[in-house]
């Protein structure tokens, strides 16, 4: 990516491929595709617009309203894939909450206005009584599912279609040696028949971890999922531990080839949406709207989220088992111990800081970075891949096929130079 600032936080981005520039402020996202001869009119309509957007992205990025606690309601995972964020010794040994202490934190956040519990990994099914009991229970809140999906049947999956709650799976390759190695033995039999079983459910997702042992299959990972799931999310793995360290590779050609592969499935008519893709999108397009919120800097972690585990609260479920980001006590006073994560923005980070995308691409993840230098202002590992991503984010809107990602008429235009 080749840039020239042009004056304050204003840039002019030349994007191969493109006849045009893009000319974008890195402090509101306000952008255009203009050639040079137009530079006057983005100006003038950017110099209109620029507080309105600012105070839009400001309330989005520095607003503190926990909306989501990622519960794990048991510490142990009867999986044990290579790149787990969560410490080995806590996935075998750890414990599992009592229905006494489930009921009591429910009873809570129900009180307190927390909108969605989502039971997350280590693995909540292997506590599923616990976890669909609560669900029966507490009607006023929404609820998630994130599994491996190893104990998932079928009775299992008719409960949570009726209760219409969230569920993810967890999905690596299309080629059964390569699941079945970083998931564990059986788990791509095993996922085939929750496809099946759950097919045209609209609840439903699945997420891959991007990783040096199927990089080169995300391509054939949307084949196989088409007309089985509509939202895919293609994370790239994080180095909390060691292990997914050594698993980092740059995907950016192969997740590019498989968001063509998706926008061309949506356009004749077989919707499949890879939303890691659509949230670069609406980072550029409507940068408040944006729901995934590790694009945004600072990330949602301890300030639209908050994971709670059997030994209190963490910023975000990465930060398990760094001791230091743990507090045992209630939620608004873990907000303002986890205000250090929240001090995480992309303008203190020395690489990000003249960047002209840097609040498109956000800088994830601060539980990885500071694992692996001690620090949180160090930059994403995956600098390079996010920049060839979200260039290629803006070749797909300048072509118009942003359209067969997002849900336009979720969005209302606000400004335009045409």
């Amino acid at each position: 990516m080749k840039f020239e600032k042009l004056f304050d936080n204003f840039y002019k981005i030349y994007i191969a491929g493109l006849k045009k520039n893009i000319y974008l402020d890195s402090e509101t996202n306000f952008w255009a595709y203009a050639g040079e001869n137009e530079e006057k009119e983005v100006f003038n309509l950017f110099k209109d617009v620029r507080d309105e957007l600012l105070d839009e992205m400001n309330k989005h990025r520095f607003e503190v309203k926990i909306r989501t606690i990622y519960l794990n309601v048991t510490d142990r995972c009867n999986a044990n894939c290579p790149y787990c964020y969560i410490p080995y010794e806590r996935r075998k040994n750890g414990r599992t909450m009592s229905k006494d202490e489930l009921e009591k934190w429910l009873n809570y956040f129900s009180e307190i206005g927390v909108e969605w519990i989502i039971f997350h990994g280590a693995e909540p099914m292997i506590a599923k009584d616990l976890v669909f009991e609560a669900i029966d229970n507490y009607s006023e809140l929404n609820f998630g599912i994130q599994t491996n999906g190893f104990l998932l049947n079928e009775e299992d999956l008719n409960f949570i279609i009726h209760k219409k709650v969230n569920l993810g799976i967890s999905f690596d390759s299309p080629d059964k040696r390569v699941e079945d190695f970083l998931r564990g033995r059986g788990h791509y039999d095993k996922i085939m028949k929750i496809l099946e079983l759950a097919k045209g459910y609209e609840r439903l997702s699945v997420i891959t971890t991007i990783n040096s042992y199927n990089y080169t299959q995300l391509e054939k990972i949307v084949d196989i999922l088409v007309g089985k799931v509509q939202v895919l999310l293609m994370n790239m793995v994080r180095g909390t531990q060691e292990n997914g360290r050594s698993m980092r590779i740059n995907a950016a050609e192969h997740f590019i080839k498989a968001v063509e592969k998706s926008i061309n499935y949506t356009k004749n008519g077989k919707r499949i949406v890879i939303g890691d893709f659509a949230n670069y999108l609406l980072g550029i397009l409507a940068p408040s709207a944006r729901v995934l919120q590790c694009d945004v800097s600072p990330c949602g972690a301890g300030r639209r989220f908050l994971a709670l585990t059997t030994d209190g609260f963490y910023p975000c479920s990465e930060f398990i088992g760094l001791k230091e980001f743990r507090y045992n006590g209630d939620l608004h006073t873990a907000i303002e111990k986890f205000k250090r994560v929240r001090e995480r923005v992309v303008e203190k980070i020395d690489i990000c800081r003249e960047c002209p995308i840097r609040n498109i691409c956000g800088s994830p993840c601060p539980a990885e970075v500071y694992s692996e230098t001690g620090s949180l202002f160090s930059p994403s590992p995956s600098c390079e891949y996010y920049k060839k991503v979200i260039e290629h984010a803006f070749r797909v809107i300048v072509r118009g096929d942003y359209k067969y990602v997002l849900k336009m008429e979720n969005l209302k235009e606000k400004f335009s130079i045409c």
